[in-house]
C-alpha cells in the first residue's frame, strides 16, 4: 500500500473480495459497502462490519466493485482493485484512489489506463463496456493500429495521437547488428522518457485537451504495453490532480506486475523482429520490457531540471495552468 492507499482489494477465484487496511485507518473497526457504481457506493447499504485488519467481501454478482469503508473515527475513504482483470487484456488498470490536492482523492471508475486491446474476448469488450469510458486517447503509431487493432466497445470515440520515441526503427537495427546490447536498451528507456518532456508536447497537450472537454463518461490513455507512453501520460495527469511523486512513481511501478513479460514477448519479437534483421536476443530486448524507477525518474528530473517542478510544466508546455488544473480536479477528484 502506498502512504494514500490505506486500503487494498483483491478479487478472490471464486469472485468475493479480500479487503485489507492499514492499522492507522482501520484501528477500531471498518463499516464496509459495495456497489458496481462508485458514485453511488456511499449511499448503499452497509454490507459489513469488520474488525482487525481485513475483511472477505461477497459484493453479489457484477465484473466490478467498489467499496466505501467508514473507520471508527467517522472517516471514510472509497477503493477498488486497481486492475481490471481481463481475458485479452494488458495492463489495464483504474487511476482512481490516489489521494489528491487539499486532501481530496482522485475518482474511481473516471480514469483508465491500458495496453492494446487487439486481445480483448468480447467478454472483455462487456465488461469495459460496463466501465462506461467515453473516449480514449490512443499514443501509438499508425502503424502499430495496424498490426494490433482496437477491440474497445463501439460507444467508446478513440482520439489517435500517435507518439514515436526516438529512432525506434534505427535503434533497433544497431541491436540485430550487434552495435547495442542491453546496457544501451536501458539507456533508450531512459532517453525516450526525457524525449517526452521536451519533444512530446503537442500529444500530451491534446490529451489535456479532451480531459477538459469531457462532459460526462469516463476517460482512458493507452499506447502498446500501457507503460511507457501512457505510464509519462499517467504520471503529467495524476501531477495535474496534485498527487504526490512518490505515489506517480508507485503507479508507474505498477505495470511490472500488470503488464506479463512472459506472455507478451512473443507479441514484441513479432514486432521488432523485422527491424533487427531476424535476429531477436530476449535478454538484450528485456530492459525494454522492463518497468524500472530509473526510467521514469529521467522524465521527472528533466520537468524539474528544464521547468523547475510539475505545474510550470504543466502551465508552461501543455497549457494547464491552475484554471485548468482546477476544473481537472472539480471532475476527476472527490
Amino acid at each position: 500500500m502506498s502512504s494514500s492507499l490505506p486500503v487494498r482489494v483483491e478479487r478472490q477465484a471464486d469472485g468475493s473480495y479480500q479487503l485489507d487496511w492499514s492499522a492507522a485507518f482501520g484501528a477500531g473497526g471498518v463499516r464496509i459497502r459495495a456497489h458496481r457504481d462508485p458514485e453511488r457506493v456511499a449511499a448503499s447499504d452497509t454490507l459489513l462490519q469488520a474488525d482487525g485488519m481485513q475483511a472477505r467481501v461477497d459484493a453479489g454478482p457484477g465484473p466490478r466493485h467498489y467499496f466505501h469503508l467508514q473507520n471508527a473515527r467517522g472517516e471514510a475513504l472509497v477503493a477498488a482493485q486497481r486492475d481490471v482483470p481481463l481475458d485479452g487484456g494488458t495492463n489495464f488498470r483504474d487511476l482512481g484512489g490516489y489521494r489528491a490536492a487539499d486532501g481530496r482523492q482522485v475518482r474511481w471508475g473516471r480514469l483508465f489506463r491500458s495496453g492494446h486491446t487487439a486481445g480483448l474476448s468480447e467478454e472483455d469488450r462487456e465488461q469495459v463496456a460496463a466501465l462506461g469510458i467515453a473516449v480514449c486517447c490512443d499514443f501509438r503509431r499508425v502503424e502499430e493500429h495496424s498490426v494490433e487493432p482496437k477491440r474497445l466497445p463501439d460507444d467508446t470515440r478513440v482520439v489517435s495521437l500517435p507518439i514515436d520515441p526516438g529512432s525506434v526503427s534505427s535503434f533497433f537495427a544497431q541491436i540485430g547488428g550487434g552495435q547495442a546490447g542491453s546496457a544501451e536498451m536501458a539507456r533508450f528507456m531512459a532517453m525516450i522518457n526525457r524525449e517526452f518532456v521536451r519533444e512530446h508536447t503537442v500529444p500530451y497537450r491534446r490529451m489535456f485537451g479532451e480531459m477538459l472537454a469531457l462532459e460526462s463518461g469516463g476517460f482512458m490513455i493507452n499506447c502498446a504495453a500501457g507503460k511507457d507512453r501512457t505510464g509519462f501520460a499517467s504520471a503529467l495527469i495524476l501531477g495535474a490532480l496534485g498527487v504526490a511523486e512518490q505515489d506517480i512513481v508507485a503507479d508507474y511501478l505498477l505495470s511490472a506486475r500488470y503488464f506479463p513479460i512472459e506472455r507478451e514477448i512473443d507479441r514484441v519479437r513479432r514486432k521488432y523482429g523485422p527491424m533487427m534483421g531476424g535476429s531477436f536476443d530476449t535478454d538484450m530486448i528485456r530492459p525494454m520490457m522492463e518497468t524500472r524507477e530509473e526510467y521514469i525518474r529521467a522524465g521527472l528530473d528533466t520537468i524539474r531540471a528544464d521547468f523547475g517542478g510539475m505545474e510550470p510544466y504543466l502551465e508552461q508546455a501543455l497549457g494547464v495552468g491552475p484554471a485548468e488544473r482546477t476544473r481537472l480536479r472539480a471532475r476527476f477528484t472527490t
